[in-house]
């Protein structure tokens, strides 16, 4: 991935209905996704697609957290593991 074009994909996507819906798509494709992987190893299917939901969530704040941060690192998956993280503890919180 390449983070100096995150933020000209962005303004892109802004710009843009037609590219904001094929965002919405592929945000859906992605839980679909997730979700049918999630049911393959077991998980009913109720709280798998509730956690590709979240996945996709996740994804996309850490998206948002890599592109706009100044690290050296090239690596966007510590930024999704992160947003996980939190959504984890906000969801202990929530009990």
């Amino acid at each position: 991935m390449n983070r100096d074009l995150a933020p000209r994909l962005k303004a892109a996507i802004a710009a843009s209905e037609e590219l904001q819906q094929r965002d919405a798509l592929k945000g859906v494709s992605l839980a679909t996704a997730m979700t049918a992987a999630l049911v393959a190893r077991g998980v009913p299917d109720p709280i798998a697609a509730l956690a590709g939901e979240l996945g996709v969530l996740a994804f996309k704040r850490g998206y948002a957290d890599w592109s706009e941060s100044e690290d050296t690192g090239d690596e966007l998956a510590p930024y999704a593991l992160a947003a996980l993280d939190e959504l984890r503890a906000a969801t202990t919180s929530l009990s």
